[in-house]
Formats: C-alpha cells, structure tokens, sequence
C-alpha cells in the first residue's frame, strides 16, 4: 500500500475453460455458463487441481441433484461422484428476478470442498462402475447386473483389465473428464438369449456362464441385490464395488 492506494498484482486469462490449462489457485469463486456446468466441476475435482474451496453460481435445478442425498428424488451418479471426492454445500437461492437483463431460470449458490485425503478407490473404476449402476437407477441392483448385454459388456471389460497390465485398474488412467452426470432415464436393456449371442460376441456359453455366477456371487454375498442405486450411500455403493473387484469383475 502506498498514500493510501492498494495495489493487486491480477492475471488476466481469455479462452475457453475446459480447453484452458488453469494457473494454480486455492480459492475458485464463479458465475459460470451453465451449460457446462457438469464437465467444469468434473475438470476442477478429477483433475490435477489442488484448491481449498470453490463457489459456484449453478442453475437451481443443476444444483438440487449436485447437493442431493441418497433417497431423494434428485438423487443420481453427479452427486455420488462428487461427494466420493468433496464436501458439497448449498449456500441461498438467487431468483432470476435478480439479474438484468432477467434469465429464464432461477440459479444457488453451492460450495464446494475437495477433502484433503484421496478416497481409497481407483477412480477410473468407480466412475465406470456408478456410470452402470445409474444408468437405471431405479431398478434393483440384482434386476441391473443380469441383464445379458450387460453381462457381455463386463466380460469384455473384465478381461481387458486383466490382458492390458499398462491400462489395469489402479492406474486412475481411465477418468474422463467431464463425464458425472446420468442422463436420467431408466430403460431396460434388450436381452440376447442363447448361445449365437454369446458367439457374436466373442465368448462360449460356458464362459459366460461362468462370468454371470461371479456376478450373482458378489450380490448373493450381501444384502445389496434388491437395492436401488438411487437409495444407496457411496459406503455400501464401495463395497459391492471391491466385492465385484475382488472376482475379477471390472468396470473400466
């Protein structure tokens, strides 16, 4: 401070803010467009930013399924992915009557905290995993996981994992930025039954008979088949994640 004058030293950035490379900060505070709401808030928590809090201006209803709590009606993998890495807020409501010129949505204000450990859990894998479970988040767990398309698509998956050393779970090299959010809908996969699907797909009968026993194993192992995503905590969501893991089943 000099005669009473304050001095700031400012770094002025133009660009596009998913393509830009952001300086290092501690403290984000924005009034962001709000279409890119989801893939901004993936880049700052699953990225290599470190920072202490960031407060957003979302709209309203963005915000309700950000902050939601298993159980509730806006309750989707946006929110269980979030929370498996921060603490979030809602801080007031702010009308669109408060803007000018006048928007045609209401908006809030959240907070967002990154917590300061890293959860035990490789990235990459939870968010495939929670990527399946919410795609039809309403049906039960044990309804999901024995669908034959599904089945076919872990097999693959699964042995993948196990071939590709360099791309194995716990490598975190599989995250996508930008992809948190359920598209909302719940409908069935169609089923192929019989041993020609199995064969345009690439696997005997007996093979993938064998890969729907380990999947009826881990679920038969606890109480969680006849769960819905939609009404689960990230503890239980975790646990059946490291049970599927464990048989070798994997989501990446």
């Amino acid at each position: 401070m000099t005669n009473g004058i304050f001095f700031l030293r400012c770094q002025v950035i133009q660009g596009d803010a998913m393509e830009t490379e952001f300086p290092k900060f501690d403290v984000c505070v924005a009034n962001i467009p709000y279409g890119i709401s989801s893939p901004l808030i993936a880049k700052l928590l699953f990225g290599t930013y470190h920072f202490r809090t960031a407060t957003l201006l979302l709209q309203k209803e963005f915000a309700r399924r950000l902050v939601a709590m298993p159980g509730d009606s806006e309750y989707n993998r946006l929110a269980a992915n979030v929370r498996m890495v921060a603490d979030v807020k809602l801080l007031m409501d702010v009308s669109k009557r408060d803007f000018v010129p006048m928007p045609r949505v209401d908006s809030s204000l959240v907070e967002i905290q990154p917590r300061g450990a890293p959860p035990e859990v490789d990235l990459a894998e939870w968010l495939g995993f929670t990527r399946e479970c919410f795609g039809q988040k309403n049906k039960t767990l044990g309804a999901i996981f024995k669908q034959k398309r599904k089945i076919l698509d872990l097999l693959k998956r699964s042995q993948r994992s196990e071939r590709c050393t360099s791309d194995a779970p716990g490598t975190g090299s599989g995250i996508i930025l930008g992809v948190l959010d359920d598209d909302g809908n719940d409908e069935a996969c169609s089923d192929e039954d019989g041993d020609s699907g199995d064969r345009a797909a690439g696997f005997s009968t007996e093979e993938v008979g064998a890969f729907k026993e380990r999947i009826a194993g881990a679920l038969e192992s606890t109480d969680l088949a006849g769960k819905r995503p939609s009404k689960m905590s990230n503890d239980e969501l975790l646990y059946l994640l490291r049970l599927f893991n464990e048989r070798g089943i994997w989501f990446q």
